[in-house]
């Protein structure tokens, strides 16, 4: 694990630390909060990281960043030294390292075997000769599949239960390499390591897929005010190994030990506390302590809502250093008269994406406002004073020769760099949660798919909630506008027919999905099916 820094205050900590507190319409500026020391990696800049954190990357799915967070958790529920899996931020950065597991045996069987349909397919081989034509294909054949002639009653059983199984992958038309192929998490037992293979069976940590987008989530709810009670729901739903399926993949498990993939530096979260994390934390416990709610059915909608909690902490910090209010998010549902909701979606899309370049070009600002620069060009050798205080900050030498061009240097290669990864994330993770969609020649907006609608539901109705007041939490916590009383707060100029049609239809498609019900005196319920809410009807 790096160091932990103990260099003096840097001169952009005062904004980096800077932040927006959000409540609809208002907009408070908290100054007081804590940027937490931490020596960096070798990059080619050290400038967004400084806002964001090491690292969200656009290559690493929502699924792969809930994967990656769950299987930190079990590492550390599993670490005999390690009491709670939460224990929150002390004086420094959370200096931690992890192991995951391989499930070497269980990867080959789901995504490895090319025989094992074949062979079952075979109606004229008789059982034992089946498994001993399998034993024979397999690499290492008898040695090490033999426990699965005990566990399963017949061979086809074997196939039936690989075949399940296989069907719990996520992304499974992704095509990945088989060490980045992962199942829905549904017990602890289904929980696998992301690696690269190099030669003998070596581990090739090359973190393409587990990116420390996951490691950052972690830190998040590390960092909320609900870790202590969200401990206790992670341990019920995930840690566990009750589940049918974790129990399906458990039998798959010879249970011989391997070696496991260390994981021996930790990403990094600038800020010790932000109303993200504990935005992010109580949609988690939300979720995970709805009683009612299978566990088959927690994956996805934890998926969504950890991908939407990413997505508007890299807004919300943009927001933050430039220091204006979280802008909006207007949500199309997707009809014709809906028109002025979609242009005010596709503006916001675009907006959001272009908040973090403009953070970007603050920071570096600030850096040239500040004591410390003006300090340098009063030095005898001022380009090198300037260059060096560059170094410190950002970890980037400038090869520009005056203090405006080295402040331009510096901008420029801290946009290229974000607009390859980072920048991209926000869309990305939009679309893929269901939050936003593409159409070619009409560009990219605000728009939630059913799934996202469900997520939202389980995640913000306890006891039957009228529609109007839902609306009125989903502006205010998450600053999606919908119907015409958010709109009025944030579009004044708006059409608000279109908006009023939007709002309709937001009903109709609650009403479908089960989530919605309006009552004989025309008010208008959403229900979480879930929620045990004793004894409460409508």
């Amino acid at each position: 694990m790096p160091a932990i820094q103990t260099s003096p205050f840097s001169p952009t900590d005062g904004l980096i630390a800077q932040v927006l507190h959000n409540d609809g319409s208002s907009a408070a500026l908290t100054v007081g909060n804590r940027v937490v020391k931490y020596q960096p990696p070798k990059t080619e800049i050290w400038l967004e990281q400084r806002i964001w954190g090491h690292r969200f990357h656009n290559d690493q799915t929502p699924w792969l960043l809930l994967l990656e967070a769950l299987n930190i958790m079990a590492a550390f529920a599993a670490d005999r030294n390690v009491e709670e899996i939460f224990p929150g931020l002390g004086e420094n950065h959370e200096n931690r390292t992890y192991e995951m597991q391989k499930r070497s045996d269980l990867r080959h069987l789901l995504f490895r075997d090319r025989d094992l349909d074949e062979i079952a397919s075979s109606q004229a081989i008789a059982d034992p000769s089946q498994w001993a034509a399998w034993f024979a294909r397999v690499p290492d054949g008898k040695d090490r599949f033999a426990y699965l002639q005990e566990r399963f009653v017949s061979f086809a059983a074997l196939r039936n239960a690989v075949t399940l199984l296989r069907g719990a992958e996520v992304e499974s038309e992704r095509h990945r390499r088989p060490t980045s192929r992962h199942l829905a998490p549904r017990g602890v037992d289904m929980l696998t390591a992301d690696y690269g293979e190099s030669r003998n069976d070596g581990v090739n940590k090359d973190r393409r897929f587990f990116a420390r987008g996951g490691e950052l989530l972690y830190l998040m709810l590390n960092r909320s005010e609900s870790r202590k009670k969200l401990e206790a729901v992670v341990r019920k739903r995930f840690i566990g190994e009750n589940s049918r399926w974790n129990k399906l993949a458990k039998a798959l498990q010879s249970g011989v030990e391997e070696k496991k993939v260390s994981m021996d530096t930790f990403g990094y979260l600038p800020l010790a506390r932000h109303p993200a994390y504990d935005r992010v934390a109580e949609d988690w416990y939300s979720l995970l302590s709805l009683e009612g709610l299978p566990d088959d059915s927690v994956p996805e909608p934890l998926m969504r809502l950890s991908g939407l909690g990413v997505l508007q902490y890299i807004v919300d910090r943009s927001a933050d250093m430039i220091g204006e209010r979280r802008p909006p998010y207007p949500i199309d549902m997707l009809a014709a008269e809906t028109a002025n909701v979609h242009k005010q979606a596709k503006d916001a899309f675009a907006r959001h994406k272009e908040l973090s370049r403009k953070a970007i070009r603050k920071l570096v600002q600030a850096l040239v406002e500040s004591n410390e620069w003006k300090a340098a060009q009063c030095q005898t050798n001022a380009e090198k004073a300037l260059k060096k205080l560059c170094e410190e900050v950002f970890k980037y030498e400038p090869w520009a020769h005056t203090a405006e061009m080295m402040a331009e240097e510096v901008t420029n290669a801290a946009i290229d760099n974000h607009d390859q990864h980072l920048g991209r994330v926000v869309g990305f993770y939009a679309e893929q949660i269901g939050f936003a969609v593409a159409r070619r020649g009409n560009g990219r907006w605000y728009a939630a798919s059913d799934g996202f609608l469900e997520a939202l539901v389980l995640a913000n109705v306890g006891a039957p909630m009228e529609l109007e007041g839902f609306l009125d939490k989903l502006w205010r916590r998450y600053g999606f506008v919908i119907g015409t009383e958010a709109a009025r707060q944030e579009y004044p100029e708006a059409n608000y027919e279109h908006f009023k049609a939007n709002q309709r239809i937001f009903e109709d498609r609650l009403r479908i999905l089960g989530l919605s019900k309006r009552l004989s005196d025309d008010c208008a319920f959403v229900i979480n099916p879930f929620h045990r809410h004793n004894g409460a009807t409508l």
